[in-house]
C-alpha cells in the first residue's frame, strides 16, 4: 500500500515552469499601461515627407535608425515601384512607414515588412504599409525542420541574392544591402499591397454598396475569419504576378535611387540609407 500524505514531503513542481516558476520573466516586447497602442505604431521622431503616386496622395514616415541598422530602400526605390502599381490598388493607403524596431522587438519580432489595416501613429492614421530597417551584420538562422511553406520562403530568399549557408542544424542567411532590397523592394513591397487589395475586393469595395453596418461588419469578420494560409497565397500570386510583368518590361531591377541632396531638403538623414 502507498503511504498516505505526508506534510513534509517536498513537491516536485515547486521551481519549475508547471507551478509557474518564470513566467513573470519571460523575454516579451513591453507594453505600456497608458498605451493601447501596439509596439509597431509607437514611432520615434519619425520624419514626414508627404508624396502623390499618380492622383493618390501617400505620406511617407520615416524613423531615424540605430548604429548598424540601415533602410535599405529609398523614397524614390518605392516611388519607382509604386508608379507600376494600379492606381485603385493604392486608393486607400495612407502611409508607408520605414520603421526602426528595438534590440527587443528585432529579437523576437523580425519581419521585413508588414500590412497594418488601421494604425494610429499620433497626427497620422490609416491604412499602412512598412518596411522595417535591417541590421546588415546579422546571420539568420533557422532550423532546418521547415514547414513547406517555409522552405518555399528559403528559396525566394535564395532567388533574391542571399547568400545561404547550411550546417548540421542550421540554415544560415547572410545579409547584404542589395539583397535586402531585392527583398524588400521586388518582394516584400508587393506582398503587402496584395494583401490590401484582397482586402479591398472583400471588404472596403462590398461595403460601399450598402449602407447596413451589421453587414459591412460581418464583411470584414469573414475576412478577418480566413486562414493565414489562404491570405499568405493571395499575397504571395500577387506579388509573384507583379513581379513578373515588371522582369518582362525590364523595369526590375534598377539601380538604388540615391539622392542625398533631395533626402537633405525633406529632412531626412542620408545616413539612415547608407
Amino acid at each position: 500500500m502507498k503511504p498516505g500524505w505526508n506534510p513534509i514531503r517536498r513537491n516536485r513542481n515547486i521551481g519549475t515552469s508547471k507551478q509557474g516558476y518564470g513566467k513573470n520573466n519571460w523575454l516579451v516586447i513591453p507594453e505600456r499601461w497608458s498605451d493601447d497602442r501596439i509596439f509597431w505604431e509607437r514611432l520615434n521622431h519619425p520624419v514626414a515627407v508627404k508624396k502623390e503616386i499618380g492622383d493618390i496622395p501617400i505620406t511617407f514616415l520615416v524613423e531615424p535608425t540605430h548604429p548598424g541598422f540601415t533602410h535599405c530602400c529609398t523614397l524614390d526605390d518605392i516611388i519607382h515601384i509604386l508608379q507600376k502599381v494600379p492606381q485603385h490598388h493604392l486608393q486607400g493607403i495612407e502611409l508607408i512607414i520605414l520603421r526602426q524596431p528595438t534590440r527587443k522587438q528585432n529579437l523576437l519580432s523580425p519581419c521585413w515588412g508588414r500590412l497594418v489595416y488601421w494604425a494610429d501613429i499620433g497626427k497620422y492614421s490609416g491604412i499602412a504599409i512598412y518596411l522595417e530597417a535591417i541590421c546588415i551584420s546579422q546571420v539568420l538562422r533557422w532550423s532546418k525542420r521547415l514547414s513547406p511553406d517555409m522552405v518555399r520562403e528559403l528559396e525566394r530568399l535564395r532567388q533574391d541574392g542571399h547568400a545561404i549557408a547550411t550546417d548540421k542544424r542550421y540554415h544560415l542567411i547572410s545579409l547584404t544591402l542589395d539583397s535586402i532590397r531585392n527583398t524588400q523592394l521586388y518582394r516584400t513591397l508587393p506582398h503587402e499591397i496584395g494583401h490590401y487589395v484582397d482586402y479591398l475586393v472583400n471588404v472596403i469595395e462590398p461595403s460601399k454598396k450598402t449602407d447596413d453596418e451589421q453587414e459591412k461588419d460581418w464583411l470584414s469578420h469573414l475576412y478577418h475569419s480566413k486562414t493565414t494560409d489562404d491570405k499568405e497565397a493571395f499575397a504571395h500570386r500577387y506579388a509573384d504576378e507583379f513581379r513578373a510583368q515588371l522582369l518582362a518590361e525590364k523595369y526590375i531591377p534598377f539601380p538604388r535611387l540615391v539622392d542625398e541632396a533631395k533626402m537633405i531638403a525633406e529632412h531626412l538623414n542620408p545616413e539612415w540609407f547608407q
